[in-house]
Protein backbone atom coordinates (compact mmCIF):
# COMPACT_ATOMS: atom_id res chain seq x y z
CA UNK A 1 0.00 0.00 0.00
CA UNK A 2 2.67 2.36 0.72
CA UNK A 3 4.25 1.37 -2.86
CA UNK A 4 0.47 1.59 -4.70
CA UNK A 5 0.58 5.62 -2.24
CA UNK A 6 4.18 6.60 -3.48
CA UNK A 7 3.24 6.02 -7.30
CA UNK A 8 0.17 7.46 -7.24
CA UNK A 9 1.51 10.93 -5.94
CA UNK A 10 4.86 10.49 -8.35
CA UNK A 11 2.13 10.10 -11.57
CA UNK A 12 -0.49 12.44 -10.17
CA UNK A 13 -3.01 9.21 -10.57
CA UNK A 14 -5.44 9.50 -7.77
CA UNK A 15 -6.50 5.47 -6.17
CA UNK A 16 -10.01 5.60 -5.91
CA UNK A 17 -10.66 2.05 -5.01
CA UNK A 18 -9.85 -1.62 -4.77
CA UNK A 19 -9.66 -5.32 -2.74
CA UNK A 20 -7.76 -7.43 -1.48
CA UNK A 21 -7.95 -11.48 -1.20
CA UNK A 22 -7.48 -12.57 2.49
CA UNK A 23 -7.84 -16.70 1.15
CA UNK A 24 -5.55 -16.36 -1.63
CA UNK A 25 -1.90 -18.23 -1.17
CA UNK A 26 0.05 -15.67 -2.84
CA UNK A 27 -0.43 -11.43 -3.10
CA UNK A 28 -2.28 -10.72 -5.99
CA UNK A 29 -3.13 -7.25 -7.22
CA UNK A 30 -6.15 -5.74 -9.30
CA UNK A 31 -6.27 -2.83 -11.35
CA UNK A 32 -9.13 -0.54 -13.15
CA UNK A 33 -8.17 2.20 -15.19
CA UNK A 34 -10.43 5.48 -15.76
CA UNK A 35 -9.79 7.87 -18.36
CA UNK A 36 -10.72 10.06 -21.30
CA UNK A 37 -8.17 9.68 -24.66
CA UNK A 38 -8.92 11.62 -27.66
CA UNK A 39 -7.02 8.75 -29.67
CA UNK A 40 -5.99 5.48 -28.62
CA UNK A 41 -2.93 3.50 -28.98
CA UNK A 42 -4.27 -0.45 -29.30
CA UNK A 43 -2.77 -3.47 -29.39
CA UNK A 44 -5.02 -4.44 -32.20
CA UNK A 45 -3.97 -1.97 -35.02
CA UNK A 46 -0.85 -3.16 -36.17
CA UNK A 47 -0.77 -3.66 -40.09
CA UNK A 48 1.58 -5.31 -42.59
CA UNK A 49 4.09 -2.76 -43.63
CA UNK A 50 4.34 -1.02 -40.55
CA UNK A 51 7.50 -0.42 -38.64
CA UNK A 52 8.16 -1.90 -35.06
CA UNK A 53 9.52 1.07 -32.78
CA UNK A 54 11.00 0.54 -29.55
CA UNK A 55 11.55 3.12 -26.52
CA UNK A 56 12.74 2.40 -23.32
CA UNK A 57 14.55 4.52 -20.68
CA UNK A 58 17.84 3.11 -20.54
CA UNK A 59 19.20 4.86 -17.09
CA UNK A 60 18.19 2.43 -14.82
CA UNK A 61 19.09 -0.64 -13.34
CA UNK A 62 18.02 -4.06 -12.78
CA UNK A 63 16.03 -5.20 -9.07
CA UNK A 64 18.07 -7.84 -8.86
CA UNK A 65 17.62 -10.49 -8.64
CA UNK A 66 14.51 -9.86 -10.69
CA UNK A 67 14.06 -9.00 -14.27
CA UNK A 68 12.72 -5.67 -13.57
CA UNK A 69 14.28 -2.63 -14.84
CA UNK A 70 14.07 0.55 -12.72
CA UNK A 71 14.27 3.98 -14.06
CA UNK A 72 11.45 5.61 -12.49
CA UNK A 73 12.44 4.97 -8.36
CA UNK A 74 13.80 8.25 -7.12
CA UNK A 75 13.61 10.11 -9.83
CA UNK A 76 12.09 13.77 -10.61
CA UNK A 77 8.01 13.14 -10.84
CA UNK A 78 7.76 15.77 -13.18
CA UNK A 79 10.44 14.29 -15.37
CA UNK A 80 8.53 11.02 -14.75
CA UNK A 81 5.13 12.56 -16.06
CA UNK A 82 6.29 13.93 -19.07
CA UNK A 83 8.13 11.08 -20.29
CA UNK A 84 4.66 9.68 -20.22
CA UNK A 85 3.06 12.07 -21.56
CA UNK A 86 5.04 11.50 -25.02
CA UNK A 87 2.48 8.57 -25.63
CA UNK A 88 -0.82 10.59 -26.25
CA UNK A 89 0.97 13.38 -27.58
CA UNK A 90 2.28 10.72 -30.67
CA UNK A 91 -1.06 9.30 -30.80
CA UNK A 92 -3.15 12.49 -31.36
CA UNK A 93 -0.61 13.76 -33.72
CA UNK A 94 -1.49 10.68 -36.22
CA UNK A 95 2.24 8.93 -35.55
CA UNK A 96 1.59 6.11 -34.35
CA UNK A 97 -1.26 3.94 -34.51
CA UNK A 98 -0.96 0.53 -32.30
CA UNK A 99 1.39 -0.13 -29.36
CA UNK A 100 2.13 -2.16 -26.60
CA UNK A 101 3.92 -1.40 -23.18
CA UNK A 102 7.33 -3.91 -22.45
CA UNK A 103 5.61 -6.45 -19.91
CA UNK A 104 7.45 -9.66 -18.80
CA UNK A 105 8.07 -10.95 -22.15
CA UNK A 106 10.66 -8.28 -22.76
CA UNK A 107 10.94 -6.79 -26.47
CA UNK A 108 10.46 -10.14 -28.15
CA UNK A 109 7.18 -11.55 -26.20
CA UNK A 110 5.92 -7.95 -25.84
CA UNK A 111 5.97 -7.73 -29.83
CA UNK A 112 4.16 -11.15 -30.44
CA UNK A 113 1.40 -10.03 -28.08
CA UNK A 114 1.05 -7.07 -30.20
CA UNK A 115 1.50 -9.15 -33.80
CA UNK A 116 -1.01 -11.96 -32.36
CA UNK A 117 -3.67 -9.13 -31.09
CA UNK A 118 -3.25 -7.83 -34.94
CA UNK A 119 -3.57 -10.48 -36.52
CA UNK A 120 0.19 -9.59 -38.50
CA UNK A 121 3.57 -11.40 -38.46
CA UNK A 122 6.49 -9.54 -37.45
CA UNK A 123 10.66 -9.67 -37.69
CA UNK A 124 12.88 -8.22 -35.12
CA UNK A 125 16.33 -7.26 -35.45
CA UNK A 126 17.39 -8.35 -32.17
CA UNK A 127 20.52 -6.05 -32.43
CA UNK A 128 18.68 -2.84 -33.03
CA UNK A 129 16.71 -3.18 -30.02
CA UNK A 130 17.53 -0.37 -27.26
CA UNK A 131 19.75 -1.68 -24.73
CA UNK A 132 22.12 -1.25 -21.79
CA UNK A 133 25.95 -1.59 -22.18
CA UNK A 134 25.70 -4.30 -19.02
CA UNK A 135 22.53 -6.11 -19.82
CA UNK A 136 22.83 -9.55 -21.65
CA UNK A 137 21.29 -9.58 -24.67
CA UNK A 138 19.11 -12.73 -24.05
CA UNK A 139 18.02 -11.63 -20.66
CA UNK A 140 17.03 -8.00 -21.59
CA UNK A 141 15.14 -8.94 -24.61
CA UNK A 142 12.88 -12.49 -23.56
CA UNK A 143 12.47 -11.41 -19.84
CA UNK A 144 13.18 -7.76 -19.16
CA UNK A 145 10.26 -5.39 -17.99
CA UNK A 146 11.05 -1.40 -18.19
CA UNK A 147 9.41 0.83 -16.28
CA UNK A 148 9.06 2.95 -19.11
CA UNK A 149 9.54 0.61 -22.32
CA UNK A 150 7.10 0.24 -25.49
CA UNK A 151 7.08 -1.28 -28.50
CA UNK A 152 4.90 0.80 -31.66
CA UNK A 153 3.68 0.02 -34.59
CA UNK A 154 4.35 3.25 -37.31
CA UNK A 155 4.05 4.11 -40.78
CA UNK A 156 7.48 4.39 -42.08
CA UNK A 157 6.82 7.99 -43.00
CA UNK A 158 6.14 8.22 -39.28
CA UNK A 159 9.10 6.72 -37.83
CA UNK A 160 11.41 9.80 -37.80
CA UNK A 161 9.11 12.23 -35.97
CA UNK A 162 8.50 9.48 -33.51
CA UNK A 163 12.45 8.62 -32.38
CA UNK A 164 12.69 12.27 -32.32
CA UNK A 165 10.13 12.77 -29.33
CA UNK A 166 11.60 10.25 -27.38
CA UNK A 167 15.07 11.05 -28.21
CA UNK A 168 14.16 14.96 -26.97
CA UNK A 169 13.48 13.60 -23.76
CA UNK A 170 16.47 11.47 -23.62
CA UNK A 171 14.43 7.92 -23.98
CA UNK A 172 16.19 5.48 -25.93
CA UNK A 173 14.23 5.01 -29.06
CA UNK A 174 14.77 2.70 -32.33
CA UNK A 175 13.05 0.74 -35.48
CA UNK A 176 13.59 -3.01 -34.40
CA UNK A 177 11.79 -4.52 -36.89
CA UNK A 178 8.73 -4.26 -39.18
CA UNK A 179 5.05 -5.96 -39.27
CA UNK A 180 4.27 -8.21 -41.99
CA UNK A 181 1.61 -10.48 -43.45
CA UNK A 182 2.67 -13.93 -42.35
CA UNK A 183 1.22 -14.41 -38.93
CA UNK A 184 4.45 -15.24 -38.08
CA UNK A 185 7.29 -13.93 -36.18
CA UNK A 186 10.83 -14.37 -37.10
CA UNK A 187 13.96 -13.03 -35.38
CA UNK A 188 16.87 -11.24 -37.71
CA UNK A 189 20.46 -11.41 -36.29
CA UNK A 190 22.78 -10.12 -38.92
CA UNK A 191 21.94 -11.92 -42.21
CA UNK A 192 20.71 -14.63 -40.47
CA UNK A 193 17.01 -15.19 -39.93
CA UNK A 194 15.27 -17.74 -38.30
CA UNK A 195 11.11 -18.11 -37.65
CA UNK A 196 10.81 -18.76 -33.89
CA UNK A 197 6.65 -18.63 -33.60
CA UNK A 198 3.81 -19.71 -35.89
CA UNK A 199 0.47 -17.68 -34.65
CA UNK A 200 -1.73 -19.74 -36.53
CA UNK A 201 -0.39 -23.15 -35.23
CA UNK A 202 0.44 -22.47 -31.70
CA UNK A 203 -1.50 -18.95 -30.37
CA UNK A 204 1.20 -17.28 -27.70
CA UNK A 205 -1.62 -15.40 -25.69
CA UNK A 206 -4.48 -17.06 -27.37
CA UNK A 207 -6.93 -13.40 -26.53
CA UNK A 208 -6.77 -12.14 -30.28
CA UNK A 209 -10.57 -11.26 -31.67
CA UNK A 210 -11.15 -14.31 -33.72
CA UNK A 211 -11.15 -12.60 -36.94
CA UNK A 212 -9.46 -8.79 -38.09
CA UNK A 213 -10.72 -6.15 -37.05
CA UNK A 214 -9.30 -3.10 -38.89
CA UNK A 215 -10.59 0.23 -36.88
CA UNK A 216 -10.45 3.42 -38.21
CA UNK A 217 -7.24 5.28 -36.81
CA UNK A 218 -9.54 8.14 -36.29
CA UNK A 219 -12.00 5.54 -33.64
CA UNK A 220 -11.39 6.23 -29.91
CA UNK A 221 -12.74 2.33 -29.13
CA UNK A 222 -9.95 0.40 -27.37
Amino acid sequence: MQGLSAAASVYGVPVVGGHSNAHSDSEQLSVAIIGRAKRLLTSFDARPGDVLVAAIDLRGRYREPLPNWDASTDRPAERLRADLDILPEIAEAGLCHAAKDISMGGVIGTTMMLAECSHVGAVIDIDAAPRPDNAEPGRWLCETFPSFGFVMAVEPAQVDAVVARFAARDIACAAIGACDSSRRLSLRDGRAKRQIWNFESDPYIACAPARPQRRERESCHA
